[in-house]
């Protein structure tokens, strides 16, 4: 059994408004990534905003510590379903390929893609590590503690991450939000 997460806690400071609620071919981007972990996902929850339809969890130890404080809490909550992995995925990549989720899913091997290191399968047992990781102190990059967690990258193609107004433009389809909504 795999539980879902959509790591969107970020403060969207270069996009310069709330981008998980920004439009993409008339969809808010988190809606993007709940669709893209659904077909994987028993649970899915939502990390760092609350949503409409599904539970939020709590960074851990507590806020401030990235997306690797979103896959903690996560895990913690995962292993409350009694599920073995958590397949994370950020709430700005709204064209993640379906073929690499489906790869880390039927693997069931802890990985994460090379191209976006937030987009990965994360071993629920790995909960405490993690925790106690990001509270030392030391780099909180994915990368840094996947290598230290002995999680391999893999390949995949390039996935454009929306950091600002422009790279939602190049995707194509975007609508501008209004400047001045919550940032998140």
């Amino acid at each position: 059994m795999i539980t879902g997460v959509v790591l969107a806690g970020g403060l969207s400071q270069r996009f310069g408004a709330d981008k998980a609620e920004a439009l993409y071919r008339g969809r808010p981007l988190i809606d993007w990534s709940i669709d893209a972990l659904t077909p994987y996902c028993e649970t899915i929850f939502v990390s760092g905003r609350r949503h409409r339809d599904h539970a939020s969890v709590l960074d851990r130890p507590h806020s401030g510590f990235g997306p690797l404080g979103g896959i903690a809490g996560a895990l913690f909550a995962a292993r409350e379903f009694g599920c073995r992995h958590l397949l994370s995925i950020p709430c700005d990549t709204p064209e993640v390929p379906a073929s690499l989720l489906r790869q880390f899913v039927e693997s069931e091997k802890p990985v994460y893609a090379a191209a976006c290191p937030v987009i990965g399968l994360w071993p629920v047992a790995l909960a405490e590590a993690l925790e106690q990781h990001l509270a030392e102190e030391g780099p909180r990059a994915v990368r840094h503690w996947a290598a230290i967690a002995g999680i391999d990258a893999v390949e995949s193609p390039p996935i454009l991450n929306v950091n600002t107004m422009a790279d939602l433009q190049q995707l194509g389809g975007g609508d501008i939000p209004a400047l001045g909504q919550g940032a998140s």
